[in-house]
Formats: structure tokens, C-alpha cells, sequence
């Protein structure tokens, strides 16, 4: 079964039996919109120029996700790629509902309605089919501490996972974690694709850092505040 790069990092971050998020919603949602950004990137539909993003094919994909993105960058005036990430963070609670409902219909996830106090509501996404996360747990183990060829995805899944904070879930065994966490900087490095590409890709991934850890900032700053 063959998953997108958003499906596989929200697939990490969420654990299996609770079907809840295993990271802090900044981490998430930032996490998230650059998965988008990157998969998008990777299919060549968009392209870094400066500090730009730029829309190079409109076509549609199958995943609405990637759709609603495409309408939005080209009904938008232009935006540097920062301005982009954080917009896209700002939506990735509801974005990120119709790449979990993707997961349902591929019967990996399953829904659970809960609300919090009868009103808030608090949905959980345990998974029912665990083969396609094991097999990406698997591809990346397999980069990292066997020393299989790194494909581009791999490198970029690895490159959300340090930046996301996931690390310690993608890597559940402590032996193997203190190896991949000295190495996982050194590993996403290692892209070898088209340079046009890789040029887009490297300053999505730098974007993304600078972004998230602008946002962690100012929680930390207002939360010391109150």
C-alpha cells in the first residue's frame, strides 16, 4: 500500500492503541504543514525562487489536502515560503482531517467520537491495520541503522521526524534511538535528487525549523508572561 509523506509522518504521530497525538499541536501542525509542502515539492509542483514559493503545475492530485493547497497558492498573491508554513499551520487542525479520513478509507485508521465535558469534541484515530506504519518504521530503521540506501522520502520523513520532536517514537528502542538521534542531522543531509529539487526541498526544510522555533518562542515567552 503506498502512502504520501503526510499520511506516513501523521501515521508516526499518532499512537497506535489510543489513537492520540504523541506530540504538542506546535509540533504538529507545523510537522504537518511542511509534510504538505514537502510531498508537494517532491512532486515538482512547487519550486522555491529566493525567498518565494512558487506554484509550477496546478494539476490536481488525488489527495484533497494537496488540492486545497493548490487552490490557495493560486488564488494568493505571492507569499515568502515562511509566511506559507505558518499559514498552513494555522490550518492543519482542519486540513489534516482529510488526510485522517484518507487513512480510514485505506482501513488503516479507524474514527472514535469522544467530546470532552459532552461538548468539546476529542476524536481519536486508533490504528486497525498496523502493517503499512510498521513497514515505514521498518524503511527508516533500515537507513538509519543498517545502512540501506536512502531514498528522497526517507530523507525527508527523517528530516520532519527530528524537527517534529517524534525521534523517540519513530525510534521506540532505546539502544537504537541513542544511535539515530546522533545521526539523523547527519543523515538529512544526504539528498540525492534533481537539483532544482533539492534546492526547493533544503529551504523548505530550513523554513520549517526557523518557523516552529519562532512559534515555540513566543508560547514560551507569553506562557512566562501570564
Amino acid at each position: 500500500m503506498q502512502l504520501n509523506l503526510i499520511e506516513e509522518f501523521l501515521l508516526i504521530a499518532l499512537d497506535d492503541e489510543k489513537g492520540q497525538f504523541v506530540i504538542d499541536s506546535t509540533h504538529l501542525y507545523f510537522g504537518f504543514a511542511g509534510a504538505i509542502l514537502l510531498e508537494m515539492a517532491l512532486r515538482e509542483k512547487i519550486d522555491v525562487s529566493g525567498d518565494k514559493l512558487k506554484l509550477i503545475h496546478d494539476e490536481y492530485e488525488v489527495e484533497m489536502v494537496i488540492n486545497k493547497v493548490i487552490d490557495q497558492i493560486k488564488n494568493s498573491k505571492p507569499r515568502k515560503l515562511k509566511k506559507w508554513i505558518e499559514v498552513l499551520s494555522k490550518q492543519a487542525k482542519e486540513l489534516k482531517e482529510d488526510t485522517l479520513l484518507g487513512l480510514q478509507n485505506k482501513g488503516i485508521l479507524r474514527k472514535e467520537e469522544h467530546k470532552i465535558l459532552w461538548i468539546i469534541p476529542n476524536n481519536k484515530y486508533p490504528t486497525t491495520n498496523i502493517t503499512p506504519e510498521n513497514k515505514v518504521r521498518q524503511r527508516l530503521s533500515d537507513v538509519m541503522l543498517r545502512g540501506a540506501k536512502s531514498e528522497a522520502r526517507d530523507v525527508m520523513l527523517l528530516s520532519l521526524i527530528d524537527v517534529s520532536d517524534l525521534t523517540k517514537e519513530a525510534f521506540r528502542n532505546k539502544e537504537e534511538y541513542n544511535v539515530v538521534k546522533k545521526r539523523i542531522k547527519e543523515v538529512t543531509q544526504d539528498i540525492k535528487i534533481s537539483q532544482s529539487v533539492n534546492k526547493s526541498i533544503r529551504e523548505i526544510q530550513a523554513a520549517i525549523m526557523v518557523a516552529m522555533m519562532s512559534a515555540i518562542v513566543v508560547t514560551t515567552v507569553t506562557t512566562s508572561s501570564n
